[in-house]
């Protein structure tokens, strides 16, 4: 296994123990965490997915969305560029919640 595999791995796994923080913090009603926690995983999946993208992998957007990574170059940036958006909200909304 290459370094680039365990990268994905390590990735994938950092971002479902977000996810799980994030469920517990919302079902647990802790609004400024639970909501901390939503920015943060939004941030940690969106990292994920320029992570893919860079080396060049097949990533998902959407449940039933996934470039791939023998598609045009074009789709695999408009791609990019809404994971980016994203990314920018996600650590905008933690920065403001920082911030107060």
């Amino acid at each position: 296994m290459d370094i680039v595999e365990k990268i994905k791995k390590i990735n994938f796994g950092v971002v479902l123990v977000a996810l799980a923080i994030m469920f517990i913090l919302l079902l647990g009603d802790v609004e400024y965490y639970g909501l901390l926690s939503v920015y943060v995983f939004m941030a940690l999946w969106s990292l994920d997915k320029v992570f893919l993208w860079s080396f060049n992998f097949d990533f998902g957007i959407a449940n039933q969305l996934e470039i791939k990574k023998d598609a045009p170059k074009i789709v695999r940036f408009i791609g990019l560029l809404f994971v980016l958006f994203v990314l920018y909200i996600s650590l905008a909304g933690v920065f403001e919640l920082v911030a107060t």
